[in-house]
């Protein structure tokens, strides 16, 4: 079940690079920076939960409460991965990787977690626990 939980969350990397990729050649033209970042966190932040709610049965949990496990395991993972990639890979300072966190700029990276952590539970309400 563990391999099953974190592929799953393996899976979100390349949606929320696509996600990036999205955002910085097509919406910042179109909307600007800003608007830009807002649109991007909102549209991660449902592709998030419409993948989890697809994906959810391949995991079954006895409880909403393990789901809830799973959503923190998803978080901690997030963070750790946008922290070591952001700093190792991508070269970034702790001060542009903390900037994320501040709603500055249209930046809404906290509901981003937010739905990371929640969409498992959402969706074994939906999917499993109806």
């Amino acid at each position: 079940m563990t391999i099953r939980i974190l592929l799953l969350w393996a899976a979100i990397i390349p949606m929320a690079i696509a996600n990036g990729i999205l955002r910085d050649a097509v919406l910042v033209r179109s909307l600007g920076q800003k608007r830009a970042r807002t649109v991007s966190g909102l549209s991660l932040s449902a592709v998030i939960l419409a993948w989890t709610i697809l994906a959810i049965p391949w995991v079954p949990l006895p409880g909403l409460m393990q789901y809830a496990g799973v959503g923190l395991i998803w978080l901690t993972l997030t963070i750790a991965f946008e922290f070591l990639f952001g700093r190792i890979v991508a070269r970034k300072s702790w001060q542009e990787l903390l900037r994320a966190y501040r709603f500055e700029n249209g930046d809404i990276w906290p509901l981003v977690l937010m739905a990371v952590t929640v969409s498992p539970v959402a969706a074994a309400a939906l999917r499993i626990f109806p």
